[in-house]
């Protein structure tokens, strides 16, 4: 029977029957409201939390023999050395889930062994999870979903019919690490990346560990798009056809995550690059060949034939400056620039240490970024994309690493890498 809860157990409460779980846990917040302990941001997120009655006291016991960390949807037990990651419910007979049901093995990464095993949940679990409950979440973000499950399961006499046909003939398994030594005086989250390379390259349907980098909750402000180009939008539009390719590729970037849309709007700058300087030496060419004095060889047409086969030995880089140049409206991509301003006018500092410097100065004026555009926009976008597409950039030893943060990053120069490509496609034929 529980016991009722007087002053005393009150104070251990609230004084120190937590100083474990405290110590352990900083990022979580306690609070008692009239019989009740409410234990907010186990996992750092607002979307969270544990309930649990006062006269409970073996709660404190468990409470202060786990850790959670944020990084992952998993419990850890400091008494047992284990860490119990969040699973969920298995049907033994499909043929996906029956050959790692009950998977047991040994994992040796830097001079230990961890034990590793699907197994059923620890009774720890089950009582933490019947204390669950879900808030709104501002940022969307849900951290351990599979708890709800896992309380489910133990009150099916409350739910309706529909809701009880999900565990028939469902067994409940977790995945558990196992070692000899204290689970926090490891780093789980470098141990559960190299679990995740290994398991899935010797099972492809291997489930693998979620991991939630520090800075998967960190985001750059959004700026909302410049709408129209000009003060409205026009009357009437006239194009040429446009290049297959060039289309296809501004359509995939359009519907892709930032750091692959930088990539699809690049290769617009590369593909016509090569294709736009060739077809202009065609041109050239054919002109003087169509000249009936040609056959005389005369001093100033041998002169155009020369610069005509310099354009074409030009470097991929010279070519798609000349493209840009030649294409692209700095007035245009001025607005975008100009919307952004107070992004562009100070430093980036991508994580992984690669850092560019600001695209503008406070006074640039539209005048002043005419003259001065290329080729330093030029020059910033290839730093971006050589660091994105080479992991390093050749000519630094900074990197971009793939983290939502930079993506954050890299989608404030995808309106204006958007707006050249689309202005260099227009003139593609």
């Amino acid at each position: 029977m529980a016991k009722q809860p007087n002053e005393n157990n009150k104070k251990l409460f609230d004084d120190l029957g937590l100083a474990e779980f405290k110590k352990n846990n900083p990022q979580c917040e306690l609070s008692k409201q009239k019989d009740q302990l409410i234990l907010e941001q186990p996992w750092g997120t607002q979307d969270a939390q544990f309930v649990f009655d006062l006269n409970d006291l073996d709660i404190i016991n468990d409470l202060n023999n786990i850790a959670f960390r944020k990084q992952f949807d998993a419990i850890i037990h400091l008494d047992k050395k284990s860490i119990e990651f969040i699973f969920g419910y298995l049907n033994p007979k499909e043929e996906r889930t029956k050959a790692y049901l009950d998977r047991e093995f040994q994992f040796h990464f830097e001079g230990s062994t961890f034990n590793c095993a699907f197994k059923k949940p620890t009774n720890r679990l089950l009582s933490l999870s019947r204390r669950f409950r879900r808030s709104p979440s501002e940022s969307g973000a849900v951290v351990a979903p599979q708890l709800l499950s896992f309380r489910d399961a133990q009150r099916l006499d409350k739910l309706p019919d529909i809701a009880t046909q999900y565990f028939k003939g469902k067994v409940p398994r977790n995945f558990f690490i196992h070692s000899s030594s204290n689970p926090l005086s490891y780093d789980i989250e470098s141990i559960c990346r190299h679990l995740n390379l290994l398991t899935w390259y010797y099972d492809r349907l291997s489930p693998q560990i979620v991991v939630r980098r520090d800075n998967d909750d960190i985001a750059c402000e959004r700026r909302p798009l410049m709408r129209y180009v000009g003060d409205a939008f026009p009357e009437a539009l006239s194009i040429a056809p446009v290049d297959d390719f060039l289309l296809q590729l501004i359509e995939v970037a359009r519907e892709s995550i930032p750091r692959f849309a930088f990539i699809y709007y690049y290769q617009v700058f590369e593909y016509a690059g090569f294709y736009y300087v060739d077809d202009k030496a065609r041109r050239e060419l054919r002109r003087l060949l169509k000249d009936p004095a040609i056959i005389n060889c005369p001093e100033d047409r041998l002169s155009e034939f020369f610069s005509i086969f310099s354009d074409i030995a030009h470097t991929d880089e010279v070519r798609m400056r000349k493209v840009i140049e030649e294409c692209c409206d700095p007035r245009v991509v001025w607005d975008d620039i100009e919307h952004d301003k107070s992004f562009f006018t100070t430093e980036t500092s991508f994580e992984g240490g690669f850092k560019l410097d600001a695209l503008i100065a406070e006074d640039t004026t539209i005048d002043t970024w005419c003259t001065m555009w290329m080729p330093k926009l030029f020059d910033q976008l290839t730093k971006i994309r050589n660091c994105v597409v080479h992991a390093r950039e050749r000519r630094q030893s900074r990197v971009i690493l793939p983290t939502s943060f930079n993506n954050s990053l890299i989608e404030r120069y995808i309106p204006i890498i958007a707006r050249m490509a689309e202005q260099i496609s227009f003139h593609s034929t």
